[in-house]
């Protein structure tokens, strides 16, 4: 497991907790039992569940549930016409928002289900969680991503909550499970033959091994012709094995071809807790925008300038990460205001602005990133990103162009702005597998 260094409190406090809570006598010794343990599953629990951002509403991602609603759903549901089953499973789903608004989207796609055997699962660590999604009972918080016409639609009120409609709450079923411990396909626990599976924002807190390792667990699990979801960026530089990209302009799937493959032995999934490499920031991992082959993820907020690479843009990036959007867009106003001429709050911004659907403003505001920093490589191509999603590909071009040609001036091992430690040359390649560059 990876600790992200703004939750460095949080890990001594949970630590501290897990010392008490086990009578051990102290740190180092707890340390040593998760090394030493033949099965840990119940401390893995302990700590991923207060150190993970279970944090999710309906609708999170407008973006991707478009792109499901008119392109993946719709094919997979060709697909399958013949046989009338569909298999869903939605891994870490937390208290079940993502899981149901899938369920949502196949009411709205389909005018009989009656006809059908679908089967939506959803899956996550937190038992606490899993026991709120089967209630299907949420507070305001959880709609600020849903239209008020579905959630009149498919929620009533009661006292200061709503409740799902019990044909949509029927339609999805939870259960408890650990991607890293838990053995799939497994038929028993219905973790087979699966036609979709959605596992986004987890993986940036495992350990690349251990995402090599689940990444191929879920191929497995998939049927012929399955598709794959994860976060933004999340499997770059990670073997696909039987997996392709498909690239649409709200994101990137990978779907499971049939010819058959061999994939490269894994290290041992031999997991012990340990920090994450040092970086300035939390990565924005959960607001990417992703409209071609996934970029090398950006990891963390270099200092593009002294004075605010800080607290302020630190806790900027924080925000974003956790889902708390407005408060994000807030602070970037604010350090925007104290200082107009820095690049970086207006580039957060404008990744804010273009997960609300804003894509105008989004273009807008990487415009005033690239003329604050003519070297901003990340505003060349998310902007280069939005004229693809137009269908301008002569400006996407030139934008990737200009990224590519900034980056080429730079040592190939030295590191890019806002993309970790990934070097030049990695994110080089990754810009030449972009549509509409001249090779």
């Amino acid at each position: 497991m990876l600790v992200r260094e703004q939750d460095d409190e949080l890990l001594r406090k949970v630590v501290a907790e897990r010392v008490r809570a086990l009578n051990l006598s102290g740190a180092e010794q707890y340390f040593h039992l998760l090394s030493s343990a033949a099965d840990i599953r119940h401390e893995r629990e302990a700590l991923a569940i207060p150190l993970t951002a279970g944090e999710t509403y309906f609708f999170r991602d407008s973006g991707l549930h478009a792109l499901l609603l008119n392109s993946i759903l719709p094919e997979l549901l060709e697909r399958r016409n013949t046989v009338r089953m569909l298999r869903i499973w939605c891994a870490a789903c937390s208290t079940g928002e993502e899981a149901y608004s899938l369920a949502i989207l196949l009411d709205e796609l389909m005018a009989d289900q009656s006809q059908w055997n679908i089967y939506i699962l959803g899956t996550d660590i937190n038992h606490s969680a899993i026991d709120k999604a089967q209630r299907g009972i949420y507070t305001e918080w959880s709609f600020r991503g849903m239209s008020d016409e579905r959630r009149q639609r498919y929620f009533h009120r009661h006292k200061n909550t709503w409740v799902l409609d019990d044909a949509i709450r029927r339609r999805v079923s939870f259960l408890p499970g650990d991607l890293v411990a838990d053995q799939f396909p497994d038929h028993a626990s219905g973790l087979h033959e699966m036609d979709l599976i959605l596992c986004r924002n987890t993986f940036i807190y495992m350990a690349p091994h251990v995402v090599s390792r689940i990444a191929d667990k879920f191929t497995e699990t998939l049927t012929e012709g399955g598709i794959l979801i994860t976060g933004h960026g999340e499997l770059y530089a990670h073997h696909l094995g039987a997996l392709r990209a498909r690239v649409f302009p709200e994101s990137i799937v990978y779907q499971k071809v049939i010819a058959p493959y061999c994939p490269p032995p894994q290290a041992p999934l031999t997991e012990t807790l340990r920090p994450a490499p040092k970086r300035t920031a939390a990565a924005p991992s959960a607001i990417w925008k992703t409209s071609a082959p996934p970029p090398p993820p950006k990891q963390g907020v270099p200092e593009i300038c002294k004075e605010m690479a800080g607290s302020e843009m630190h806790q900027a990036w924080q925000h974003a990460n956790q889902g708390q959007r407005d408060q994000a867009a807030k602070s970037c106003e604010e350090l925007i205001a104290k200082n107009p001429l820095v690049a970086e709050p207006h580039y957060l911004l404008a990744l804010l602005t273009q997960e609300r659907g804003d894509f105008a403003k989004a273009k807008e505001l990487l415009k005033k990133v690239i003329y604050l920093d003519h070297s901003f490589v990340a505003a060349y191509l998310d902007l280069g990103d939005l004229y693809e999603r137009e269908g301008d590909s002569m400006r996407a071009g030139k934008m990737r162009e200009t990224a590519r040609d900034l980056l080429k001036a730079l040592p190939g091992d030295a590191q890019v702005k806002l993309y970790g430690a990934s070097t030049v040359n990695a994110v080089l390649q990754y810009i030449e597998h972009l549509p509409s560059i001249s090779k």
